[in-house]
């Protein structure tokens, strides 16, 4: 699954009409289930993370 800048994904989403969902992350076991389903599915996602997230 390529990187890609945020402006490029969501101007691809607004073309195509679909939405992009933003996980806010705080371990790396939630980015790993993310990343799974998110490649099963081949969806986009955008991963958030804080240093104040417990």
């Amino acid at each position: 699954m390529p990187m890609i800048s945020l402006r490029r994904m969501l101007d691809h989403a607004a073309e195509h009409g679909y939405g992009v969902p933003a996980f806010n992350v705080n371990n790396l076991e939630q980015i790993q289930a993310i990343m799974q389903a998110a490649q099963r599915t081949d969806s986009p996602v955008i991963l958030q993370a804080s240093a104040g997230a417990r």
